[in-house]
Parts: structure tokens; C-alpha cells; sequence
């Protein structure tokens, strides 16, 4: 008797996992910056290649742009390299200092202890794979209502249908470079996001999110099921949002 189909799919998909993690593994315990990593830069790249499918991009010219979580700031490299004026921010000053290093325009910047509206005059504020990693996700979107035309949101998110959001514990130490400044994450619902999303003032709010966005370990083009779950076979699900104050 042949095994399920679902039970085939989980096998082949740990097969695929199983070098990755070892990667991984090595990757991080060489010291080298998760954001230098193999397996991030894929997912930066499938990330902006899904938003580059599905937006265009000249409308936004002339906005000033602000990364926040950015990390090392190589998705706003793209986008300075394409004429926008970007500055970026992280939690971390060791990455904002390695930002400046490279000559980009950077400032450190914990959104847990402080909104967007409070960094300066920005028009459309760059925000992926940092939502899910704030314990004070409500807030954050809140100030980017307040102070941005436009927010290119992407996250982790649980398989909800309500507008929920699941607390969760990040690890910290050499394992948590990439993660939580304060340990204390977050997989808020599609629902939940959209809802908060047009409630701090973004009328417009599209989902955007397609299999372009896949990686290894994360997937956009995920079917809802209603678990609450938020990673199904060992694959974290994402989404990614355009958000704009139209009126």
C-alpha cells in the first residue's frame, strides 16, 4: 500500500531540509552574520523578486524611503541602486555600524522602544521579515500610519482566519543575531495584520504574496487551513502586503 500523498510530500521535503540545516548549522558556527548567510540571501532575493512581479515601483521615486530591521540593508542596497533615497535602521548597532562602513546612510532604531514617525520624514517605509520579531507589533504599525504614504510589509504569520496573533519565544545568544531584540516574537494572522494595517490608516492594503517569494524554509503561496499554525512541515508561512494611504 502506497504511503499518503501528504506523508510523501513531508518525507521529501525533510530530504531537502536535511543538507540545508547542516548548512546552516556550519554557516553560523563559522561567525559568519546570518545576513551573509547562503540560505538569507536566497530569501531576500525571492522577496523582492515576488514584490519587483507584482509592483511597480516608479510611482515611488521621489519618496524617501526608510528600512527598518534591515539587518545588513542589502534589500535597500536594491533600492538604492535603483535611484531611491534610502536610510536604514536595525536593533543592533553592530549591523548599523557595518551599514555605514559600506557608506549607507543608517541609524539604530528599536521598534520596540520607539515608532517610525519618530526617526524623521520618510514616505514609504521598507519592512520585511521584522514584524513577526517585534513584541509590540500593534504600535509599530500604528506609526507607520502615522507617518508613511506607503509600507511594504512582509512577515511570518500563523495560519488563522481570525484576527489573532500567537506569541512566541526567540532564541538569543549567537543564535538569536537575526531575532527578537527583547526574546519575545510574534505570528500575527493574515486577518489580524490587515485589520491592524487599516486601522492605523491604510486604506489600501493588497496581498501580494505568490510562490515568486519561495525558499526553502519559507512559503508564500501556502493554503489556508485554519491550524493556527505557523510553520506546516518544517516550512515557516509568510506573507507580503502593499499598503497605501490613498486618500
Amino acid at each position: 500500500m502506497a504511503p499518503p500523498r501528504r506523508a510523501v510530500r513531508r518525507d521529501a521535503s525533510s530530504r531537502l531540509r536535511a543538507p540545508f540545516t547542516v548548512r546552516v548549522l556550519a554557516e553560523r558556527l563559522s561567525g559568519k552574520s546570518p545576513f551573509e548567510a547562503r540560505y538569507y540571501r536566497e530569501s531576500q532575493l525571492t522577496r523582492l523578486a515576488n514584490l519587483v512581479a507584482h509592483v511597480d515601483l516608479e510611482p515611488w521615486r521621489s519618496m524617501k524611503v526608510l528600512e527598518v530591521g534591515a539587518g545588513l540593508g542589502h534589500l535597500s542596497d536594491a533600492f538604492a541602486q535603483l535611484g531611491f533615497d534610502v536610510t536604514s535602521t536595525d536593533g543592533r548597532p553592530e549591523h548599523v555600524e557595518a551599514m555605514k562602513a559600506r557608506g549607507r546612510k543608517a541609524f539604530v532604531l528599536d521598534l520596540d522602544k520607539a515608532g517610525v514617525d519618530e526617526a524623521g520624514d520618510f514616505d514609504l517605509v521598507l519592512a520585511f521579515g521584522v514584524l513577526y520579531h517585534l513584541a509590540q507589533p500593534e504600535q509599530f504599525l500604528q506609526s507607520c500610519g502615522r507617518c508613511a504614504k506607503v509600507l511594504l510589509l512582509e512577515t511570518a504569520v500563523c495560519d488563522a482566519a481570525d484576527p489573532v496573533i500567537k506569541w512566541i519565544s526567540e532564541p538569543g545568544g549567537w543564535r538569536g543575531k537575526d531575532q527578537a531584540l527583547s526574546g519575545q516574537g510574534c505570528r500575527p494572522s493574515p486577518a489580524w495584520v490587515e485589520k491592524t494595517c487599516r486601522d492605523s490608516g491604510f486604506d489600501s492594503v493588497r496581498d501580494i504574496s505568490s510562490p515568486v517569494g519561495n525558499w526553502v524554509v519559507g512559503a508564500f503561496d501556502w493554503e489556508p487551513k485554519d491550524t493556527g499554525e505557523w510553520r506546516r512541515d518544517g516550512v515557516n508561512l509568510r506573507k507580503m502586503w502593499v499598503c497605501e494611504q490613498t486618500s
